[in-house]
């Protein structure tokens, strides 16, 4: 079952609840604006994160990238940049490289590492 799916039905779901209490706005606020697809709460089965709410109404999300360029691969300076983005109350982080080799890059210990054991919402690249 979806979020939106569950609204329709005028079922309130725990992030729905959690939004609400996140965004001090009323859960009926977020139950008829998830229903009507105005506000979206992105979530993963796999993945145990904080809610968020995305949508009209909502305070503005903060979303954070980091990756190597085609001028500067440091790799060392791009974990950093994450962790002060993280450290520093980003709503979601994304790591979107374009130099050096993606592969490596992307499979290093310590960026799975700090994106998988984040409570927020994070995509790296594979």
């Amino acid at each position: 079952m979806t979020q939106i799916m569950d609204a329709k039905k005028g079922i309130l779901t725990d992030e729905m609840k959690q939004v609400a209490a996140k965004e001090n706005v009323s859960e009926e606020f977020i139950l008829k604006s998830v229903a009507n697809g105005t506000i979206v709460i992105p979530s993963n089965v796999n993945r145990d994160i904080e809610a968020s709410g995305i949508g009209a109404g909502l305070r503005t999300k903060v979303n954070a990238t980091v990756g190597t360029s085609t001028d500067i691969v440091d790799f060392d300076e791009e974990v950093l940049k994450a962790q002060i983005a993280i450290d520093n109350g980003a709503d979601c982080l994304m790591e979107l490289s374009i130099g050096g080799d993606l592969d490596v890059i992307r499979r290093r210990e310590e960026f799975s590492d700090l994106f998988n054991g984040q409570k927020i919402p994070t995509r790296l690249l594979k």
